[in-house]
């Protein structure tokens, strides 16, 4: 599911817990993007003794109860809806068990089978699809992405032909990460669009020399791996959704595994998804309305899935190639390179060290890091109003998946779980509680900060600006007045618009409040302003990942709207 600062919901962190709120996206997730940083100051978790070689204790006992009974607390103190969780200990299940409701309001219990989206882990079930065609002889990690989608080009001619498959999912392309073309045009883009169109999107860094995560180009490197699977460059999201099926979900023993919204609507146990507003009430979301936009970066995060279904893939993933069925899925030497660690991920002054090891390195489609010294092998995935987070320790035969049918704080307490269990199996001190404790503290107080800023909407000002707009990246945005509120709309999103007050009182910009766009951090500031020859204009301001500058977009008007909309 922008940083760019994209406009859907929760927070992101470029560099690994950045020190400010700075880094922030919308509805896809970098590594880590759930821990962003506050701007208090918070406990350093202690380093950890050397784990190295050490086996983890199994969870059994007190340790089991101990763990369980943590989940159920932080879902009833935090108000998250609901959560599964699956532990894989000797590449069995030693843990699998649903907590909480699918949707707020209602009694429907999540279980080991209810459906859940799992955002950007969708990247590594797409860098093992082209793991097993590299097994298959159909390509290799150093083909050319332009040999199999003609189409694909980025804004540098001489770098086209050099980009691989394998730097599809490198995250150092050199393409930063720009959410906002595929989500403002969800009603219109295909896959096949979003590939024609990379070529419109600007290079920020030099090949290979900064960690940047681009959607996009894990997009291209998935649609390629269909395409060298036999898949039509013409009909890019069946020709991936037929790979993956037949190469890794069907082996794998995943039936329920789907980015087809009608399969998960008629598998009848599926959760719905809950984003924060402004005031950081989890609200649920319409979820036909949370489709079209994932539609054309599938390969990326498009994917829903069970806990039980993921825990078979992290068995997979232990197992170097085999599912639990004992069906070779692809090679311990393909699977694994795709744990090689690659670009650095870099992380902020004051970033504890414990966090800073967890995420060293992005590999191709995961997170190389370290519990301890225990390697560590792991990928978030955020989409609107769904959290997950999938961990594995490849030595230690110990893998986690944490779902969630929520953002914000059920995003940030998926980490919670993952290293409550890395405690109790390792016999450490139980201490990352208090980190992220402190985190929601933080981030607690500066949402009351800002609501303490916001004011209410004048309409004899806002009326000159009514309308629709155009941006020539971006599409069409409406701005209109329902009774005395107002209304920014892109594609299908929908999000009410209140001013931002300075000091003095005057207004310093408009932000976006409501999920699906909106929500805290603000995702985007509006300017309201004149083009030079008197014609209204809207500047979007979006903040961008770490290193890059801010994303300003300008709308331009193209019919006005006297009236309020209906």
């Amino acid at each position: 599911m922008p940083t760019r600062r994209a406009v859907l919901t929760s927070a992101a962190l470029a560099p690994v817990l950045a020190g400010s709120l700075r880094a922030v996206k919308a509805q896809t997730d970098t590594p880590l993007d759930e821990l962003a940083a506050t701007p208090v100051a918070t406990p350093q978790a202690s380093e950890l003794p050397n784990l190295s070689g050490v086996a983890p204790l199994p969870l059994t006992g007190e340790r089991l109860a101990a763990f369980e009974a943590y989940i159920a607390t932080k879902l009833n103190e935090l108000n998250v809806p609901g959560m599964a969780v699956a532990v894989v200990q000797g590449r069995e299940t030693a843990f699998l068990q649903g907590f909480g409701v699918r949707e707020t309001g209602r009694p429907e219990p999540i279980t080991a089978d209810t459906m859940l989206r799992i955002g950007s882990v969708t990247k590594s079930l797409s860098s093992m699809l082209a793991a097993t065609l590299v097994d298959a002889g159909r390509l290799t990690w150093d083909t050319p992405v332009i040999n199999l989608l003609p189409d694909f080009a980025v804004e540098d001619a001489s770098l086209t032909p050099r980009l691989t498959v394998s730097d599809g999912f490198c995250a150092c392309s050199g393409l930063p990460r720009r959410d906002f073309e595929f989500i403002f045009t969800a009603d219109t883009l295909t896959p096949e669009r979003m590939i024609a169109e990379m070529v419109n999107l600007p290079l920020t860094a030099p090949y290979g020399e900064r960690y940047q995560y681009s959607n996009q180009m894990v997009a291209a490197g998935g649609f390629a791996a269909a395409v060298a699977d036999g898949g039509s460059p013409h009909d890019l999201g069946h020709a991936y959704s037929i790979a993956l099926r037949e190469r890794v979900l069907n082996p794998i023993g995943m039936p329920h595994t789907t980015y087809a919204i009608n399969e998960v609507v008629s598998h009848d146990d599926y959760a719905i998804p809950h984003a924060e507003d402004i005031n950081g009430t989890l609200l649920p979301v319409p979820l036909l309305e949370d489709d079209l936009w994932l539609v054309p970066v599938a390969p990326s995060g498009a994917l829903w899935s069970t806990a039980r279904e993921m825990a078979r893939y992290v068995q997979t993933e232990l197992g170097r190639g085999v599912a639990p069925d004992g069906v070779r899925v692809v090679s311990a030497e393909s699977l694994e390179h795709t744990w090689q660690p690659g670009i650095e991920i870099p992380t902020s002054p004051g970033t504890p060290p414990l966090m800073a090891d967890f995420a060293g390195h992005y590999a191709l489609g995961w997170v190389d890091g370290s519990y301890g010294g225990q390697r560590v092998v792991w990928h978030s995935g955020g989409t609107l109003g769904f959290s997950a987070l999938v961990t594995f320790m490849p030595d230690a035969d110990l893998g986690v998946v944490v779902l969630t049918n929520g953002s914000g704080v059920a995003a940030q307490l998926t980490y919670g779980v993952v290293f409550r269990l890395f405690e109790l199996l390792f016999d450490q001190p139980a201490s990352f509680d208090a980190f992220l404790t402190s985190r929601l503290d933080g981030l607690a107080a500066a949402r009351e900060a800002l609501l303490a800023q916001l004011g209410e909407v004048d309409p004899a000002t806002v009326a000159p600006f009514l309308g629709r707009y155009t941006n020539p990246d971006l599409g069409e945005m409406q701005l209109t007045m329902r009774g005395d509120k107002l209304y920014f709309r892109a594609a299908a999103n929908l999000s009410q618009v209140r001013p931002r007050l300075a000091d003095d009182g005057t207004v310093d910009g408009y932000i976006l409040v409501d999920p699906t766009l909106g929500g805290f951090p603000p995702q985007a500031t509006l300017t309201l302003s004149q083009s030079e020859d008197g014609r209204p204009r809207i500047v979007m301001t979006a903040l961008a990942d770490s290193g890059d500058p801010d994303l300003v977009y300008d709308f331009d008007q193209v019919a006005s709207m006297a009236t309020p909309a209906p």
